[in-house]
């Protein structure tokens, strides 16, 4: 809902619960900046948004204010990560998420976009998630990165060794809405 290039009058109205036409007044009697697009529609910048809220004292909501927590998704079944995205589409107010099908496309992202939490696969081509969460570690520019393990391998080893390094892990089949509810509670 909260986009960054602009907000329409329609989301302000949701926002602080009014009529869109009290967002239009208040646009044409100067109490709220606003631009117009190409297509004649009025778009309110967050800075501007947040100026208003603050000087007319409209609480703001926290999803205004706080900026999206960025997950990657890492696994090779496609189902299941296609799957994982979906269920964490519904709460996209505060989590921007990228999914990866193998753990060499996920590091090579790193470069550009770092994320707050990883939730990755172990067995995947290219770079199995183990090796994938070494190297990140290794890296101290990403060391605030979060990760949650989501498996079907059995508890070996490497496993073992690995939940040392980890915030959470989840054997597969999982219910999503306790990897989402993990996910929240991290991040509060």
């Amino acid at each position: 809902m909260f986009k960054k290039k602009g907000f329409s009058t329609f989301e302000i109205s949701k926002i602080c619960g009014v009529y869109p036409s009290t967002v239009i007044n208040w646009i044409n009697q100067g109490k709220l900046k606003s631009y117009v697009t190409p297509g004649g529609h009025h778009r309110v910048t967050k800075q501007d948004l947040l100026d208003f809220l603050k000087e007319y004292n409209f609480p703001i909501p926290q999803e205004l204010v706080a900026e999206k927590k960025k997950i990657f998704i890492v696994d090779d079944d496609e189902v299941f990560r296609k799957s994982l995205v979906k269920a964490f589409s519904k709460k996209n107010n505060i989590f921007e998420i990228y999914d990866y099908e193998d753990g060499y496309s996920a590091l090579i992202a790193l470069g550009n976009n770092k994320p707050d939490l990883m939730l990755i696969d172990i067995v995947m081509p290219k770079i199995d998630g183990i090796t994938l969460i070494k190297k990140v570690k290794e890296d101290k520019n990403l060391s605030s990165i979060r990760f949650i393990v989501i498996t079907g391998e059995a508890d070996g080893e490497d496993i073992k060794e690995i939940k040392r390094l980890i915030d959470g892990y989840f054997r597969k089949p999982v219910e999503f809405n306790k990897i989402i509810e993990f996910v929240c509670n991290l991040f509060k």
